[in-house]
């Protein structure tokens, strides 16, 4: 007896959690939205819109006119890109600016009338620790960390470890600010220059002994003046655009004072509003880096909204491993073969631990190349054909939250030689590795790689019978001395890595 009951239609799967931060700064109101897929917060948009607030704010501490009507504006903009979200999955902060603007109910009451989320202004306290749980959540969570930030009406610092603060602070100096204190003639003149950096010295003063407790691993600047002044050294200095020294700001002091007008200035790449404020930008940071004995800092792209972004994906996301989130996440997104993957990270790490200590290779570079072994195979997406070269110009542009740009490009390059033809004259030189860890970590990927091409749970073709200086030996196995394809692959092998200064030698049992 048949049923006329209809079967129930499948149910659509949910849709992923989104949410939206919107930070008014002093200079800049930035938008950004995200996704969480798989742990991982993927950014859908990024908007910005330049209002200049701080220029507006007179010496009454009232917030002009026509400053408020810029803000208004911008807001307007951000407020039709945040159309459908609930106001659960939207945090707006505004900081220095409308913090120091005593008419600010009046713009928050104004803003209400079109934005349906509420407007917070926070303190400097909190601005300082939302711009450092942006870059704790992006970078690995093991190190001392001191974060700084110039915007355009303040400056936050941060100490802190992990996910955990230890000092922090907001200085009421920043790029804008500073400009119309001390270059509003358009004159750079070397005595208004060093009256910057002594004003910068003085908000500096009371806290620089507290932050001097810490023995730092790492240095982090953020936001837009320390990304100006890394662009400027690259384009000038042809390195990437990730670091800054303290020499460096010393030659663009001077070239600043050659110049003599900010008019004048012209950098390449560089947005002429921005060129107006970055001799006040240059100055803070020299003033910061020289008081704290800095000699080298690193740019990092998250802060104060990556911040809010986190906090508001708290519920759903799991914070505390960064760059294993990044990987699971891409995993995920790229639909990567779980059971490939598992096959070729544990003939990886087999391989890898044969050749650790004759190579010294630590287990830093094992994370990394297991890493490579999770994603080699996420230009699958796109298409078989040349998999490896997709593969690795995803992982060089990919959002990898916890990624530092050289380990990003070490994962690409590791992917892109991991089949077929090694070319060294593409593979690039690294800052922070040796090309002989780079060629090294290559070939063991190789071997992994070559030994599951038939992506099987079958027993291993051949193993690594030792290995010293550039010399490595394998050994057949039983069922490898059975596949003349994999003999002729392996003859090949021999080739590829000659090119690498290692020299193969395949053995039978």
């Amino acid at each position: 007896m048949s049923s006329n009951v209809l079967p129930e239609p499948p149910q659509p799967e949910a849709a992923p959690a989104q949410f939206a931060a919107l930070d008014l700064g002093s200079n800049s109101f930035h938008l950004i939205t995200a996704r969480v897929i798989d742990q991982h917060l993927q950014p859908l948009l990024r908007f910005k819109q330049r209002v200049h607030l701080a220029n507006g704010l007179g010496e009454d501490g009232e917030l002009s006119d026509e400053a408020m009507q810029r803000g208004l504006d911008a807001l307007r903009l951000c407020a039709q890109r945040l159309a459908g979200f609930q106001p659960e999955q939207v945090r707006v902060v505004a900081t220095h600016a409308l913090r120091e603007a005593s008419n600010r109910a009046e713009f928050i009451a104004r803003a209400a009338e079109f934005l349906p989320f509420a407007i917070e202004t926070i303190s400097g306290r909190e601005e300082a620790r939302l711009i450092y749980q942006g870059v704790a959540q992006t970078t690995p969570t093991h190190e001392q960390r001191l974060v700084i930030d110039i915007g355009g009406g303040s400056t936050e610092m941060i100490s802190g470890h992990r996910f955990v603060t230890d000092f922090l602070t907001s200085r009421s100096m920043g790029s804008v600010s500073f400009t119309d204190r001390f270059f509003d003639s358009g004159e750079i003149t070397a005595k208004a220059f060093e009256k910057a950096c002594i004003a910068a010295c003085g908000e500096l003063k009371p806290v620089i002994a507290e932050l001097k407790k810490f023995d730092f691993d790492a240095v982090y600047a953020t936001s837009g003046t320390a990304k100006a002044l890394a662009h400027w050294v690259s384009q000038r200095d042809d390195q990437p655009d990730d670091r800054i020294s303290l020499k460096q700001l010393y030659k663009c002091r001077d070239e600043l004072l050659a110049l003599g007008k900010i008019d004048k200035i012209s950098i390449s790449g560089m947005d002429p509003e921005r060129e107006v404020i970055i001799t006040a930008g240059t100055a803070i940071m020299l003033s910061i880096m020289e008081a704290l004995g800095i000699e080298t800092l690193q740019i990092h792209d998250a802060a104060l909204r990556e911040g809010v972004l986190y906090e508001l994906a708290g519920s759903v996301i799991d914070r505390h491993n960064v760059r294993q989130r990044t990987v699971d996440g891409l995993a995920a997104r790229y639909c990567i073969d779980p059971d490939q993957a598992r096959r070729i990270e544990r003939a990886a790490k087999q391989q890898f631990d044969k050749v650790a200590e004759p190579w010294e290779l630590s287990q830093e570079w094992c994370r990394r190349m297991l890493w490579a072994a999770r994603l080699h195979e996420v230009g699958l997406q796109i298409s078989s054909s040349s998999m490896h070269h997709h593969s690795a110009y995803i992982l060089a542009n990919a959002d990898m939250p916890g990624f530092g740009k050289e380990e990003q490009l070490l994962l690409a390059t590791l992917v892109r030689c991991c089949r077929k033809k090694i070319r060294p004259d593409v593979i690039p030189e690294f800052s922070l590795y040796s090309q002989q860890e780079v060629y090294r970590l290559i070939v063991v990927l190789r071997l992994a790689v070559l030994d599951n091409i038939d992506r099987q749970d079958s027993a291993p073709s051949f193993f690594i019978s030792s290995s010293s200086g550039d010399q490595l030996e394998v050994t057949l196995t039983a069922a490898g001395r059975m596949d003349p394809v994999l003999l002729d692959q392996l003859n090949g092998e021999v080739k590829q890595y000659a090119k690498l200064g290692i020299t193969l030698k395949v053995h039978n049992a």
